[in-house]
């Protein structure tokens, strides 16, 4: 009788310990469409605390295939890889996010001439542009699970206007 107790005990409190096991940082793995890398973009996001909330990064790769929505009228694909900061402001799991970061853009393209083609947002050469995010994020408080995302995002690139843009993200906290 004894040792059914003792395993009883020793299940329940391992089990409580296995609830608790979860990364402080808040860290996360999430897919983005639209966002500030183009059409889509795999990032990892994490707190430099071990906070819910606070200040933290994100870090990814993405991309796009060209002449989607005329930008360009080049064929071939862009690669992006952005990086930034970011700070969560609010409680338990519900957050505003507001942060902002650079992007490199690798062009692999067929270059042709385009007659009458008036230049978008991005041009068709390698180089950085940047971005600043606004939005609303949801994630588990103290656990793995679930998350989503979704943000204004403005684009700012040497030379052109300002790209209003915006997407959302749904990813795994571990």
């Amino acid at each position: 009788m004894n040792k059914v107790i003792l395993g009883a005990i020793l299940f329940f409190q391992l089990g409580a310990n296995a609830q608790k096991n979860y990364n402080k940082h808040a860290s996360q793995l999430q897919v983005e469409l639209f966002g500030p890398a183009g059409l889509f973009s795999l990032n990892i996001d994490s707190r430099f605390t071990k906070k819910e909330n606070g200040i933290g990064f994100k870090i990814g790769l993405g991309g796009a295939p060209l002449g989607m929505f005329g930008e360009t009228c080049n064929s071939g694909s862009q690669i992006s890889l952005p990086a930034g900061l970011n700070y969560l402001f609010g409680k338990r799991k519900h957050f505003v996010e507001v942060g902002g970061g650079r992007v490199l853009v690798i062009i692999g393209a067929t270059k042709r001439y385009c007659e009458g083609f008036e230049s978008g947002f991005f041009s068709d050469e390698t180089g950085p542009y940047g971005y600043a995010s606004l939005g609303y994020r949801y994630q588990p408080f103290e656990k793995k699970g679930i998350t989503f995302r979704t943000f204004v995002s403005p684009l700012f690139q040497q030379g052109f206007n300002t790209k209003i843009w915006g997407g959302g993200s749904i990813g795994y906290r571990w």
